[in-house]
């Protein structure tokens, strides 16, 4: 079975924010298998499912995210795929 990363994202909620979370997923070769975005007035809640990718890429993930200026909060799990 393959391991799905799941990265849950807290930034600020700024108009292009989304496409700015997505493309360090795109340098990676990351598969995006789900993908949820909320807007409220002070943040923005984004629930991103990724495969393809394994837990040495997925931390440099979470460290690119974390680095961009937009992004208040990462968090990572992951599960057994189907």
């Amino acid at each position: 079975m393959a391991e799905r990363r799941t990265f849950l994202i807290e930034a600020r909620p700024e108009a292009d924010i989304v496409l700015r979370v997505l493309a360090p997923f795109a340098v990676q070769g990351a598969q995006i298998l789900s993908l949820a975005a909320e807007q409220g007035a002070g943040a923005t809640s984004i629930r991103l499912e990724a495969g393809g990718i394994g837990a040495e890429a997925a931390g440099l993930l979470v460290e690119r995210l974390r680095a961009m200026p937009a992004v208040t909060t990462v968090g990572l799990g992951w599960r057994a795929g189907a």
